[in-house]
């Protein structure tokens, strides 16, 4: 009984830090340069390439592809961009935010309390909007790897408990559980990049497998999805055609892996080790080949999809 209380307190105080040190790093990333993604957003997105290199860019600042979808969203709605434009820097978006599981998939624990401590500091001597957006910046990243250091810790008690233990050996192979898992999951903490981050910790743990993860992470894409389309209630259609334009995008990539989920996962797993990486890394590459590899297939034939967008989502008469 007590070594399951120190897990569900581990995985609590874990996913808590996660969450919050994500949500507060990509808050004062967007907060410190808001201006500058408008402006970028606005200015820079005259065809599909060109819109997706700016969503990339702006989303690869902010650190959070949600803020960058639902600015988009808002400004279909208000005749700023078009959907042609949205559509890229939706693809772009989706590929900016991978840098969070990149970076969350390096052993950076060790510098994680002075990172913290040093946002704490900044906070305290500071009352400058400028200043307090880095110590958010710097809060959150020491949250953030504090949290997969406490999720850490807590491993070696799930391998105690044998009932535990036991769920993950049932469970922890199966890919399809595991997408519903990581969407739902994502559905209800709106960050992919967090659940991306407990994803990392518990295939590196050896809790789950390579599959399982994959699975996950999947999920995480789907999941994502669902602020966009909160956003765009009570919008114009073209604001509703960009929200389901994302919502499509993913949804139609994760289940084209899915039917090759064999070449997918041999893909990720030839090229990490291609470029010399270890395994600790794949779930990251995961996460980034997969929307690579939508981007390459949805740029070229965007016109159509766009098309596809309008003809089920037609204007109300």
């Amino acid at each position: 009984m007590n070594t399951i209380i120190i897990i569900l307190f581990n995985f609590t105080a874990g996913v808590i830090c996660l969450i919050c040190g994500v949500n507060m790093m990509s808050d004062g990333l967007e907060k410190s340069s808001l201006k500058l993604l408008k402006k970028l957003l606005s200015l820079f997105t005259g065809n599909v390439f060109s819109a997706f290199l700016t969503g990339a860019l702006v989303t690869a600042i902010v650190q959070s592809s949600t803020a960058v979808t639902v600015i988009t969203v808002g400004f279909v709605n208000s005749g700023l961009i078009k959907l042609s434009q949205a559509v890229g820097i939706i693809y772009g978006a989706n590929l900016g935010t991978t840098i969070t599981a990149q970076l969350m998939s390096f052993n950076m624990m060790h510098i994680a309390i002075p990172v913290l401590a040093a946002g704490i500091l900044v906070r305290l001597v500071s009352k400058k909007h400028a200043f307090i957006n880095i110590s958010h910046i710097l809060m959150g990243f020491g949250l953030m790897f504090s949290g997969i250091g406490i999720l850490n810790l807590g491993v070696p008690y799930i391998r105690e408990s044998k009932h535990i233990y036991q769920l993950f050996i049932q469970f922890g192979n199966n890919p399809y559980m595991a997408l519903v898992i990581g969407a739902i999951a994502t559905m209800l903490v709106h960050s992919s990049s967090a659940t991306v981050g407990l994803t990392i910790v518990l295939f590196n743990s050896g809790l789950i497998s390579f599959e399982a993860a994959v699975g996950l992470t999947l999920g995480d894409n789907i999941g994502t999805c669902v602020t966009a389309q909160l956003a765009s209630l009570k919008t114009n259609i073209n604001a509703r055609r960009t929200a389901w334009a994302h919502t499509l995008y993913n949804t139609i990539g994760v289940f084209s892996v899915l039917i090759f989920f064999s070449p997918f996962t041999a893909l990720v797993i030839h090229l990490t080790h291609l470029i010399g990486q270890d395994s600790s890394r794949l779930i990251a590459n995961v996460h980034t080949i997969f929307n690579m590899l939508s981007a390459a297939v949805f740029i070229p034939v965007s016109k159509h999809y766009i098309s596809f967008i309008e003809w089920i989502i037609p204007e109300r008469k």
